[in-house]
């Protein structure tokens, strides 16, 4: 495995604090479409709010991103590759030297996370299952939770050819063991745990925040599916569920993927940019969320939640975190239960707007920006080796 450039060991960061952070964000890549892209835009514009100074290296950046204007931000292609490769030459490594504080997210490729744990600041946001799971996301064949740590006889179940199992232990092994030296956050508890089992205990839990919009909510017209349309997303589970309700509201679909052509009879929108989606969500009966795998957070739910729009969701994973109020929850797999639940909301307004109104009670209790602020302030604060004593942020 290509090794990254020797340094010196990190010594105390810029201790002459004056209540920002040089924070480098290191990221595969810049984008609106997913949940977890979405939550790292959020914390950049935070950090750059708050006063930070702020550079991002990202090894693609998507056209409709857009940072503040205070925010540096640069490309360095190999970020985004998920196997072993040394990047960025001299250019990344001045950052890595000057940065109080790297915040690595979706980061895969395992030099370029040792190289940033071995700064001795480094801060690494899992946002899926690739660090300790080789195959589909710490899910079996027959669609149950796998609870057992990654091995090679354990994940033949997933990935029967052996040359492939073999590589991919090792590139996840080699993930698992460069962050080790990092300080763990994930969105959810689930997530945690899952992490304490792999052997890499104490991530800290730091969920997004959701502000809550103003203004009475209406019931929706139509069904909404939202994101990658993915196998392990299950996006044909809800396509079949809304074909076997029957209940005349449309299904549109805020996403692309693979599967797209498949959903007949949806009207398919594209990806969105967040206030269209946020448009969508208001102006849907429900959204479906019909994962297979165990989905990490889903914060796709919890922003439909804050727009007073119910969830027809499976069970699965982080969304168990956030799914007691507003939801309508369904086993993974279950296409009737999900029709079931579709029909109850279309023949039933009322009893939409109820469950739209007790998941926006919770998201405003739960996901509130200033105590989830403050908890990542904390977090960047000791992992850039500065005591937290009121300063700004």
């Amino acid at each position: 495995m290509p090794q990254p450039p020797r340094r010196a060991a990190a010594s105390s960061p810029h201790l002459n604090y004056d209540g920002s952070v040089r924070v480098l964000y290191l990221s595969d890549r810049l984008s609106l479409r997913g949940g977890a892209d979405r939550h790292l835009l959020q914390v950049i514009t935070w950090a750059a709010g708050a006063g930070h100074r702020v550079a991002v290296a990202a090894g693609r950046i998507d056209s409709e991103v857009s940072l503040p204007a205070t925010v540096t931000c640069e490309r360095v292609r190999d970020l985004a590759s998920p196997v072993p490769a040394w990047l960025g030459g001299q250019r990344l490594e001045r950052l890595l030297e000057d940065a109080d504080l790297v915040h690595c997210q979706n980061v895969m490729n395992p030099v370029a996370l040792a190289a940033a744990a071995a700064t001795g600041r480094a801060v690494v946001s899992v946002q899926d299952h690739r660090l300790f799971c080789p195959g589909p996301g710490k899910t079996l064949p027959d669609g149950s939770r796998c609870r057992t740590a990654m091995s090679g006889d354990v994940c033949s179940q997933c990935l029967p050819d052996r040359s492939y199992r073999e590589r991919m232990v090792e590139l996840t092994d080699a993930r698992r063991k460069a962050v080790g030296a990092a300080r763990l956050v994930v969105l959810s508890r689930y997530m945690a745990e899952e992490l304490g089992a792999a052997g890499l205990p104490g991530a800290q839990v730091v969920p997004p925040w959701v502000d809550v919009p103003a203004g009475e909510p209406e019931p929706g017209d139509a069904f909404l599916l939202a994101g990658r349309l993915v196998a392990h997303k299950a996006p044909l589970d809800a396509w079949q569920a809304w074909r076997r309700a029957g209940c005349g509201l449309p299904l549109r679909v805020a996403g692309a993927g693979p599967l797209e052509r498949e959903l007949e009879g949806a009207q398919r929108l594209g990806w969105l940019q967040p206030e269209a989606l946020a448009g969508e969500l208001r102006r849907s009966r429900a959204l479906l969320l019909p994962a297979r795998w165990q989905e990490p957070f889903g914060m796709i739910g919890v922003e439909a939640l804050a727009n007073a729009t119910p969830v027809i969701a499976a069970a699965t994973g982080g969304t168990g975190e956030w799914t007691d109020a507003g939801c309508l929850r369904v086993a993974a797999g279950d296409v009737g239960a999900m029709a079931a639940a579709m029909s109850t909301l279309a023949a039933d307004p009322a009893v939409a707007l109820a469950l739209g109104r007790a998941g926006r009670a919770m998201v405003a209790e739960r996901f509130a920006r200033a105590p989830i602020e403050g908890r990542l302030r904390a977090l960047y604060d000791a992992a850039a080796g500065f005591v937290a004593s009121g300063a700004a942020g």
